[in-house]
């Protein structure tokens, strides 16, 4: 058996597999229906819409055949997608590259097999339709033109589907917009406005205690509408494709000393204990301005769910090419049932110790960012006085 080689963007073939959201998903009747027509039009008893990943070959669709994935390196369609064309093999019993596949010498029992391969948009064979059959034959040339047809109608179904994905999540993500427009971001106005209201009429009538306590509540508030806005302006960027990402070295205490200088009347307010372990040897891989952000909302975050008179604990450490850097608040923690959601855009944010609303945007920002970056968000499951946040970067070290 001879296995087929990788294609020469390889890289970038994965990406655009990817790219499509299709891996182990459902069936999918439109799909199915083109197989079938596969089959009946070139008279096999299986056909397949396979996709070729990393180590495997997976059907999105099949007739004929019961198997729902087998390895790549046995994989016909393996070889079909390093063509421009269809590759087809009249007898796999008599071709020496396939003479002794287990998928020749056991079941499926395959003898002829033809596939046309499916070329995404960008130019990038991501698998192959494919029909197999139990006895060597040969396609016609109409049957031939028939299957490289329906395969440039398996890639016309991909990108339509992925188009209504993109749809749907475009449509959730504007039900979200909306919400917090009119609920989150009315709050803190309604607040800065109604003490306003009264600081006008009766600042000569307050007490400077009372003066002072009002001048909190006006500062709370414009802190959470700053903060709210700003993500709102990150993740309307980055929904748009307008995030520009410029990965350099980057030490990361600088980033940490400006944020908390600028949020210091966050911690103020609630009486919070800040500590921070400075790391000189803390250098990621990164972009500033995405990584300030990130560190900024897990700062919110923190500020957020940590109770009166709390603490928030900085530090980072160097470990295994990469920087980790932690974030640690007092507090109930996070909840196990949502922990394995908590940075899906799924997640319905919980209010915070004082009441704080919660817009659900901003540990999805995260790791949004993160992932650009090369990196990624993670708990620690392990830390029990209250929640840990971890940001993974590569190290430049």
């Amino acid at each position: 058996m001879i296995s087929a080689a990788l294609p020469p963007e390889e890289t970038r073939r994965l990406e655009e597999l990817l790219r499509y959201e299709v891996l182990d998903t459902d069936d999918e009747q439109a799909f199915d229906e083109l197989t079938q027509l596969a089959s009946v039009i070139c008279g096999t008893s299986i056909s397949l819409i396979s996709l070729i990943d990393r180590d495997r070959q997976w059907f999105k669709s099949r007739v004929g055949l019961d198997a729902q994935e087998t390895p790549r390196d046995i994989a016909f369609c393996s070889h079909a997608i390093l063509q421009d064309q269809i590759f087809e093999v009249p007898d796999a019993s008599k071709d020496d590259r396939f003479a002794d596949n287990p998928l020749v010498t056991g079941a499926p029992d395959i003898r002829f097999y033809a596939g046309a391969p499916l070329i995404s948009k960008n130019g990038l064979a991501i698998g192959t339709l494919c029909v197999i059959d139990v006895e060597p034959k040969q396609l016609d040339k109409t049957q031939q033109l028939a299957l490289d047809t329906l395969a440039k109608q398996v890639i016309s179904q991909l990108e339509l589907r992925l188009h209504n994905r993109y749809l749907l999540r475009m449509h959730k993500n504007q039900q979200q917009l909306f919400a917090v427009i009119s609920h989150d971001l009315r709050s803190p106005f309604n607040g800065i406005l109604g003490l306003s209201r009264i600081l006008k009429k009766k600042a000569g009538e307050l007490s400077p205690q009372h003066l002072a306590q009002m001048a909190d509540g006006v500062l709370e508030s414009s802190l959470k509408v700053y903060q709210l806005l700003d993500e709102l302006l990150q993740w309307s960027c980055s929904q748009l494709g307008a995030v520009q990402v410029e990965l350099k070295v980057t030490p990361l205490d600088p980033l940490i000393i400006e944020t908390l200088e600028w949020m210091k009347d966050g911690f103020v307010l609630k009486n919070i204990h800040i500590t921070y372990e400075q790391n000189e040897k803390s250098v990621a891989m990164a972009d500033a301005n995405l990584t300030k952000t990130i560190i900024r909302n897990l700062l919110a975050n923190a500020i957020k769910y940590t109770p009166p008179h709390g603490s928030v604990h900085i530090e980072s450490h160097n470990i295994d090419g990469a920087v980790r850097l932690m974030i640690a608040n007092t507090g109930e923690g996070i909840p196990v049932d949502i922990r394995n959601e908590l940075f899906s855009e799924y997640i319905t944010s919980r209010q915070g110790t004082q009441g704080e609303a919660g817009y659900g945007l901003g540990l999805n920002l995260c790791s949004d960012f993160a992932r650009k970056q090369n990196g990624y968000l993670s708990i620690d499951d392990d830390y029990l006085e209250g929640a840990k946040l971890i940001l993974n970067l590569p190290s430049a070290n």
